[in-house]
């Protein structure tokens, strides 16, 4: 699909990832969005705007209620194509060369004063990384070891233990994010994307650092949900030398314009 199949732009949009809604705003769209997922809270703007659920319990009729000119979803739900008869456009943020492109990808479906903001904003994104990966790269030239860091996607809280545990793997913006910082997943070879690890398999890599990204039910407080970690024991180097770091800003885990704040924050957790 590209704006040739368009009688004139798409004027309403229904966007089903905070990561595309927050793309959407920031190459100027925003005032174009009918629909948001459930989980969107940035920017501010968006919280007015008609919710259509959430990756797993999204509301078909509310989509189709909505009428559309355009919906967005992610590579992972491609059955939602198959679902609607909206005209449909896949975005992949699993990585940040993904969100990149994603800005001209969608700018082009659009007026040309469209495309050139969108072109404007990922080359100001672009040069944000750019000089993270810098910064990684001088690192590198003095020698400084990269930083072998575990980041926790989800789990279970507040058990004591380490239970359900999922992690960025090798597919993962968060895994690029590490790398700008100075950091090296050491979970990488779990796979792709999400993977599960067992509380073993958390010791046998020996991260020397752990980032906890998510989010703990509201009666259980932060030091009792970063105590399960410690059932790990000495063995894991972030645990024996209390280098286990929860991070809880929503652009945490939504890949986009505000990623640059993610990485200066597990920057700052590595190089202090």
């Amino acid at each position: 699909m590209n704006n040739s199949e368009f009688s004139s732009a798409p004027q309403r949009i229904v966007s089903t990832l905070p990561s595309i809604t927050e793309v959407l705003f920031d190459i100027g769209l925003g005032s174009r969005i009918v629909g948001v997922s459930s989980f969107t809270t940035y920017p501010p703007e968006a919280a007015k705007i008609d919710k259509i659920g959430g990756l797993y319990d999204m509301n078909y009729e509310k989509i189709l209620s909505l009428k559309a000119d355009i919906l967005f979803f992610s590579v992972e739900n491609e059955a939602l194509r198959q679902s609607l008869t909206v005209p449909s456009w896949a975005v992949n943020h699993r990585t940040l060369q993904g969100v990149l492109d994603s800005y001209t990808i969608i700018g082009a479906l659009f007026d040309e004063d469209v495309l050139v903001a969108a072109k404007v904003k990922q080359a100001a994104l672009k040069d944000q990384l750019d000089a993270f990966a810098e910064k990684a790269k001088n690192r590198e030239k003095t020698k400084t070891a990269k930083i072998k860091t575990l980041i926790c996607i989800d789990r279970s809280r507040g058990t004591g233990k380490i239970q359900n545990l999922f992690v960025a793997g090798t597919e993962s913006f968060l895994t690029d994010a590490l790398r700008l910082a100075g950091g090296e997943n050491v979970a990488e070879a779990a796979g792709r994307f999400a993977p599960t690890l067992s509380a073993e398999g958390v010791i046998g890599l020996a991260p020397e650092v752990i980032i906890d990204l998510g989010f703990a039910p509201p009666d259980i407080k932060t030091k009792s949900d970063l105590s399960d970690w410690q059932s790990l024991g000495d063995s894991v180097p972030a645990v024996k030398n209390k280098r286990i770091y929860k991070i809880t800003d929503d652009f945490a885990t939504v890949p986009g314009p505000r990623t640059p704040l993610l990485i200066e924050k597990i920057e700052r957790i590595l190089h202090k």
